[in-house]
């Protein structure tokens, strides 16, 4: 879901074409598609998911981080 709206908004952020690729990629919908999928599996692995959760938390305080430590 996050790949669909990152290639969304990099793309997005070109005037005109961006609007038009929006319209034709329609992010929302493929997520909208991916979470129902989701919901309807019974029982599925959640370890992966964790994984994916704690690494994308870990990944976006070290950016703060370095961001923070350019600044000083």
């Amino acid at each position: 879901m996050s790949l669909n709206l990152l290639i969304n908004g990099t793309v997005g952020a070109v005037p005109i074409i961006g609007d038009l690729f929006s319209v034709w990629f329609q992010s929302n919908t493929r997520n909208a598609a991916l979470l129902r999928a989701a919901a309807t599996r019974p029982e599925q692995e959640t370890r992966p998911d964790w994984f994916y959760v704690g690494d994308f938390i870990g990944d976006t305080m070290l950016l703060m981080l370095l961001a923070i430590a350019g600044v000083v």
